[in-house]
């Protein structure tokens, strides 16, 4: 397999969850290969809010039988391998919104409120 990054290399330092101290597993780590951890960094934040989320979850989850999380709304999903004691992330999907006309238009908008 390709080189691995953990977590806090892709994400930076990321908070517990409050409600659920005690509960975290310390053992389970969260690693990204490099294809998904490029693919994360190209996420606009509001992408990143579900993808953020969703990956705080599996660090909680214990259900091994589910390796994809989807989104079908934000049309984005997270595939995942999971062994013992880690979870590693093969692939980021989400629709590239920054190439899109619509996002190149609300910067447009953005900018000229801005001005």
């Amino acid at each position: 397999m390709k080189k691995r990054y953990i977590d806090d290399d892709v994400r930076g330092q990321r908070s517990e969850h409050p409600d659920k101290i005690g509960e975290f597993n310390r053992k389970m780590i969260l690693s990204f290969t490099k294809a998904a951890a490029d693919k994360y960094h190209q996420l606009t934040s509001s992408q990143k809010a579900f993808i953020d989320r969703e990956l705080d979850d599996l660090k909680f989850n214990q259900n091994s039988t589910i390796n994809k999380k989807v989104n079908a709304e934000l049309d984005q999903a997270i595939v995942f391998e999971r062994n013992d004691h880690e979870i590693i992330v093969t692939d980021i999907i989400a629709q590239p919104t920054r190439d899109s006309q619509e996002y190149r238009r609300a910067q447009i908008r953005m900018d000229r409120q801005n001005h």
